[in-house]
């Protein structure tokens, strides 16, 4: 229901309690303020880990009925306006995937969630009401609908490519925020802006808690450089707890810090940081400290765990300098950094491509090699119009065949489209600046944007000097091309697509923009034709800018999620959500990827929560073609062409993913927010031969009676009791709008999402409301509140 992992176990209570000068009250208003003053030329910016805030933001009476979206909608926006009276600027980070290395710890936290919840069905069975806020549970998919209504009201959010936290707290960082604003001990170990307690907020003045990292650091006699080994030797989403026992046992036994009022959790905390106060800060202490843990094989694990903490530019003592300027940016490379109108993804380069850079540099330029990592580095004291011009013919080679053939590469076949001209600045700089040079490969590489890389890489180091110094000298024009490398045929509907793209941004500062915002094609394992790296480009996009749902994580790693609802599991006449929708998922399954030679398609891997799934390993899926008239279309048809007749087959495919191709008709004829909850409802009637016309007919009520409502209606409806039954089918059917979701992401939104959202179509109390009337054998018009017609 919640983040796998929230930071350091037991860090946060511990600065409340052992280090209560760590716990500054502030003012947010005054904090903006001041950063006015001092920074006049951009506005303050608060960063937010929104997933580490959802429990905090949903404050509606009731949560146990399925969600009070339209009153939590109103929530959001209230806290949004505080902030917007007061000039400062939020920015919403969402995490957009599991990652593999915190896979076990999920299921950890999956299990925990279906006991709280089957002890909360209890209650409600027992005392048919809902029970206080010690017992609370965010409602089914809370974070996902977060996710699109802080962009429904115009808010900037960004779903990662990892875990959130390394890119909120670089964010914060590399854009001179004021703060952080969430609830994870992580950003008391990140060295960058502060952090913001969502939990102490108090909206009504803007004040509330910012942690000290300077102050947690002097009450454990340590430095800020200590704090990434420091939470790595207390176990984190990195090192597991269970490999440090022997360690602190070791501390503890030698630790000063003998006071009985302590808990053992509280006295860990004090003894592991009076060890490592005791040790020089360097890479041979931490290859000690690694051969005294038990790490098994894998013996980095510490190395790997610091060096996690290390923000773009940031360098550590516990880490070889040459370690660390050559290896951060690959560190996140499968994980953007998310910037206003940049993100970034560099790629590793082989030593054959450093062989070939390094025939092709020019010799004046100063050249280091570090076979490791693969990487290369420039110093020059002095950038000169020759050496920029080289280092962009360098970056811009089309085709260098003598190299392919002396280095045993296969040759690329090799389109070029001209596309822009834009300004760059010469610079020269005292002393001598190290700026990074990264490259794509050039072997085995599929269809990408590849200029667009290049111009981002080039944009990237060139800011570094940029930054560096004061004063321009002489600028001048440098032509960028579009350069397709591909060793398979190339394709004219490819480069049409691409043309149409590039020529509408002809501007040099748009086209920049474009080009800094299409990062790297995600590449897949099976056989499609050249059209699908372009699919799954626009997947990634709107993936990071919290667009569609769930698409881009099938497409670039055959994997999906879905964690608890709040579903009975003593209730066997309802099978579990996961198990109801998987039908459907099969079918945009099949929509979303494409069938390989024999018509046989990859599986997808899911870890979904149903009753009797020991979440040992993933289930493989079969993708399920569904019956579309005519045929299912491909992506490039259902997500980039237009007219008509093409807006016709996304409706279609949407409706045969729910088995609904022949009502479609009648389904277009009703309101979009109706159509979609219609098509769902028929799906369930469709899939759980248990659902009663009574519970037809509460559904039925609940869209028809809800439109119009306002939230202040809403929150007024009083509730004598709470239905254990009418609970579980309302988390059924919320969990359902993430379905219709996922299938409107791939068969190219042919809804608005807008129109599928809970606020949209359902209200947890009025269904509730609604589901009683009809057990009671209501009439119709009492259901319909008069409203027959």
């Amino acid at each position: 229901l919640e983040r796998t992992a929230m930071g350091v176990r037991g860090l946060q209570g511990f600065v409340a309690r052992v280090c209560p000068d760590a716990c500054k009250t502030v003012d947010l208003r005054e904090m903006a303020e001041k950063h006015r003053v001092n920074h006049p030329d951009s506005p303050p910016v608060i960063v937010v880990d929104a997933m580490s805030c959802v429990r905090y933001w949903y404050t509606p009476e009731f949560w146990v009925c399925g969600g009070q979206w339209r009153e939590y909608l109103a929530i959001l926006e209230d806290f949004i306006n505080v902030f917007m009276a007061a000039g400062i600027k939020l920015v919403f980070y969402f995490d957009g995937v599991v990652e593999e290395k915190k896979r076990e710890e999920w299921i950890k936290r999956r299990w925990n969630n279906t006991k709280e919840i089957a002890r909360l069905f209890q209650f409600i069975k027992t005392h048919r009401k809902q029970p206080g806020r010690e017992m609370f549970v965010l409602p089914s998919a809370l974070p996902t609908f977060t996710r699109y209504a802080l962009k429904s009201l115009g808010q900037k959010t960004v779903c990662t490519l990892q875990e959130a936290d390394f890119e909120v707290a670089a964010y914060g960082l590399q854009h001179n925020c004021i703060g952080i604003l969430g609830q994870d001990s992580d950003y008391l170990i990140y060295n960058t802006c502060p952090y913001f307690s969502i939990e102490n907020l108090r909206l009504d003045r803007l004040v509330t808690v910012m942690y000290s990292r300077e102050e947690l650091c002097r009450v454990l006699g340590i430095s800020l450089t200590h704090l990434p080994l420091f939470a790595c030797l207390l176990g984190n989403d990195v090192i597991p707890e269970s490999l440090l026992e022997g360690f602190w046992h070791k501390c503890l036994v030698t630790s000063p810090h003998k006071n009985n009022n302590y808990n053992r959790r509280t006295k860990i905390l004090l003894a592991v940081a009076n060890y490592i106060s005791k040790i020089p800060c360097s890479y041979s202490s931490l290859k000690h400290l690694e051969d005294m843990l038990p790490l098994g094989s894998d013996k980095t694990l510490l190395y790997r765990g610091v060096k996690s903490y290390l923000l773009p530019g940031q360098q550590s003592p516990w880490i070889p300098p040459s370690v660390t300027n050559c290896e951060m940016l690959s560190l996140q490379q499968q994980s953007a950094i998310c910037q206003d109108k940049e993100i970034f993804q560099m790629g590793r380069i082989s030593s054959l491509d450093l062989l070939a850079t390094l025939l092709l540099m020019q010799p004046r330029m100063q050249l280091a090699f570090w076979a490791a990592s693969a990487h290369c580095w420039v110093r020059s004291s002095c950038l000169s119009s020759n050496t920029l011009k080289s280092l962009f013919e360098l970056l811009s080679i089309h085709s260098p065949s003598h190299l392919y053939l002396c280095l045993g590469l296969p040759r690329p076949v090799c389109r070029t489209l001209h596309v822009a001209l834009f300004e760059i600045h010469e610079v020269c700089t005292d002393p001598p600046l190290q700026f990074h040079l990264w490259l794509p490969i050039w072997a085995g590489m599929c269809w990408c944007w590849a200029s667009a890389l290049l111009i981002g890489i080039v944009h990237r180091s060139l800011s570094l000097i940029l930054h560096s110094c004061e004063n321009f000298f002489s600028k001048y024009d440098i032509s960028v091309e579009l350069v397709l490398i591909s060793n398979d045929p190339v394709s004219d509907c490819s480069l049409d697509l691409l043309s149409s793209q590039v020529c509408r941004y002809w501007n040099s500062a748009e086209m920049v923009n474009l080009a800094l915002t299409s990062g790297v094609v995600i590449h897949s394992e099976r056989d499609c034709d050249s059209c699908m790296d372009i699919t799954a480009q626009l997947a990634k996009e709107q993936h990071i800018q919290s667009e569609n749902y769930s698409v881009f994580n099938i497409l670039s790693n055959g994997v999906i999620e879905c964690s608890n609802s709040l579903e009975d599991d003593c209730d066997t006449e309802i099978p579990g959500q996961s198990l109801i929708y998987r039908p459907a998922r099969q079918h945009i399954y099949s929509v979303l990827l494409e069938s390989g030679k024999g018509g046989a398609y990859p599986l997808v891997k899911e870890w979904v929560v149903y009753f009797g799934n020991p979440l040992k390993q993933p289930e493989l899926i079969q993708p399920v073609q569904p019956s579309v008239p005519g045929g299912t279309p491909n992506l490039k048809t259902l997500w980039l062409a237009k007219g008509p007749d093409v807006e016709k087959q996304r409706y279609s495919t949407f409706l045969a993913c729910f088995h609904l191709q022949d009502e479609m008709e009648e389904l277009q004829a009703l309101e979009a927010p109706v159509a979609g909850f219609c098509c769902l409802l028929t799906y369930l009637m469709m899939q759980v031969s248990s659902l009663s016309l009574e519970d037809l007919n509460a559904f039925v009520a609940l869209i028809l009676c809800l439109k119009g409502k306002s939230a202040a209606q809403l929150a007024g409806l009083q509730l004598a009791e709470v239905d254990s039954r009418a609970v579980h089918l309302g988390a059924v059917l919320v969990r359902g709008l993430t379905t219709l979701l996922m299938a409107n992401s791939a068969c190219g939104f042919p809804f608005r999402m807008d129109d599928l959202m809970p606020w949209a179509v359902f209200d947890g109390k009025l269904f509730q409301e609604k589901y009683q009337q009809s057990h009671r054998g209501c009439s119709v018009e009492e259901l319909l509140e008069g409203n027959v017609s």
